[in-house]
């Protein structure tokens, strides 16, 4: 990839708070992403497991955060994040959290731990290895409330690309659960850190 062509992605990309705006082309960008509608060779490159409403990306938005990255007007990115009493209502991050006072961070469950939940995270085939995950999760590190000081994501064991993805982010495997008899790694990090404190 050349240094221009990078330079051009962030000049271009413009990475926020989503607004009312956002959701109906965030949820087209979803659509277009999730494992249900993907022929098996382009799951390869990363797939969502799961699908929201407009409506359920707004109240996520509301409840702590969702960012996107947005070019000419269409969302081409996102990331949402929410907190644990949020998700409790949801079956799948629902069945994760379960794993939460057996699955310990530093030495530590989560249980007990100021968590965040992030996910789901989508980027647009076009701008896949280009930076953008690191730059979304920036801009969320940045406008998550300082009650929270790790983030915790759930990735399908068969999405390689997305546990790749954030093991380059310093995303460490602290456990696994099954749902629906698939079976899913729960990954997690720090993002509050002194320069001394971090591991």
């Amino acid at each position: 990839m050349s240094t221009f062509h990078n330079d051009h992605i962030e000049n271009t990309l413009e990475i926020r708070r989503a607004v009312a705006a956002d959701f109906e082309s965030l949820v087209q960008l979803q659509n277009a992403n999730l494992a249900s509608n993907l022929p098996s060779a382009e799951r390869q490159s990363g797939f969502l497991s799961v699908g929201f409403s407009a409506e359920q990306f707004a109240a996520m938005n509301d409840n702590l955060a969702v960012v996107v990255a947005v070019q000419q007007q269409q969302v081409k990115a996102f990331l949402c994040a929410s907190t644990v009493e949020f998700n409790q209502a949801v079956a799948l991050p629902a069945a994760m959290i379960a794993r939460f006072p057996r699955a310990e961070y530093q030495g530590q469950p989560l249980s007990r731990l100021p968590v965040c939940i992030v996910g789901p995270v989508c980027i647009d085939q076009s701008l896949r290895g280009q930076g953008v995950l690191t730059r979304l999760y920036d801009c969320f590190f940045a406008v998550a409330p300082q009650e929270f000081n790790v983030a915790v994501v759930f990735v399908s064991v068969d999405n390689l690309a997305s546990i790749k993805a954030h093991e380059k982010l310093e995303f460490e495997t602290v456990d696994e659960f099954e749902f629906n008899s698939a079976r899913y790694l729960i990954m997690a990090r720090g993002f509050r850190f002194e320069s001394s404190e971090r591991p």
